[in-house]
């Protein structure tokens, strides 16, 4: 989510708009991000009391988001302001989230939600499964593709060699590395001369050090910076995708606007974004096979490369600044009408 905060912010203001940022939750100790959260909604509550028009919209995931969030909801319905709550959560998050709350807590988040005005997810996936468990209708509104100019893409869409590129690390088991390194173990001896590059947050597993003593075209690169990022997209023809659960991943749609050729698994916004077979290939979450096939094929097919890395930066241009921000600039003013 703060992957999307950051884009959101750096692009122009919708329309007539100035935002203003309350941060909610930081700090790695609980007394911190408590203090963090009061500070919070003070000022929260000071902002909604100041003069003109203004909208509250609140960004939040499923765990303890929520619980932050429905009070930020609150303080803006108690103080007559309208406000959009927009959930980043892929589908078997909040399932999991609902699964620990019981019916009294799951009827207080659907009430708080039920305050906001406009109720906003990442995914088709996503909204669905909010309303179905808190009983508030949601729409979809994807996350917003970064710009790439033609010239920084060296060599094009889906163009350079056949190295393969994830980045979603290993601290979260839901981002797929380990099935990722799975379908590496055969690939990697087999493809000699692709590049394997896996980076992210946390630390790699054994298992992959071991992969790397034994096969010198596997590479750990641990977390990535946005230049580095930038270099590791330009250099790798293939990103993949293998995550079990996502909203509407940032990752995935950078690699959209710089015309990677994509394998990405079934979940959360994947196939909102994408179109299996024509931008992408999607396959089935935790299928190995599946994906060491898609990865092995890409890999010895350069113009199939080719054609999903234009296909994909094809796909991205839809979800643009002009397209997203413009869309949010129209509920803005709905708001105030």
């Amino acid at each position: 989510m703060a992957a999307v905060m950051r884009d959101l912010l750096a692009s122009p203001p919708p329309g007539p708009w100035r935002l203003d940022v309350i941060v909610t939750w930081r700090g790695f100790r609980r007394w911190e991000r408590l203090r963090v959260f009061a500070v919070a909604l003070g000022r929260l509550a000071v902002w909604c009391l100041r003069r003109g028009p203004r909208i509250v919209h609140i960004h939040g995931t499923a765990r303890g988001s929520l619980y932050r969030k429905s009070l930020c909801l609150s303080v803006a319905w108690a103080l007559r302001r309208p406000a959009i709550i927009q959930i980043h959560s892929g589908p078997p998050d909040i399932e999991r989230f609902d699964r620990g709350i019981g019916w009294l807590r799951r009827r207080a988040f659907g009430l708080a939600l039920g305050t906001a005005r406009r109720r906003l997810a990442v995914s088709t996936g996503s909204a669905e499964t909010m309303r179905r468990i808190f009983g508030a209708r949601f729409e979809v509104m994807p996350n917003l593709a970064p710009r790439v100019a033609d010239e920084e893409i060296i060599g094009g869409p889906g163009g350079g060699g056949a190295g393969i590129l994830y980045v979603g690390g290993f601290e979260n088991p839901v981002k797929g590395g380990e099935i990722l390194l799975e379908a590496l173990e055969a690939l990697a001896e087999e493809l000699p001369s692709v590049s394997f590059s896996l980076a992210g947050p946390g630390e790699p597993p054994p298992r992959l050090r071991e992969l790397e003593a034994r096969a010198p075209n596997v590479r750990w690169q641990g977390w990535l910076g946005e230049g580095a990022k930038h270099r590791a997209l330009v250099e790798h023809s293939i990103f993949v995708l293998p995550s079990h659960s996502e909203g509407l991943p940032v990752a995935l749609l950078e690699a959209m606007s710089w015309g990677r050729a994509i394998v990405a698994t079934a979940v959360g916004g994947v196939t909102d974004v994408v179109e299996p077979g024509r931008d992408a290939i999607v396959i089935p979450p935790g299928d190995v096979d599946a994906l060491r096939d898609a990865l092995r094929g890409l890999a010895t097919d350069e113009s199939e490369r080719r054609r999903l890395g234009e296909a994909a930066r094809t796909a991205a241009v839809a979800l643009t600044e002009q397209v997203v921000v413009g869309r949010l600039a129209a509920i803005y003013a709905e708001l105030v009408a």
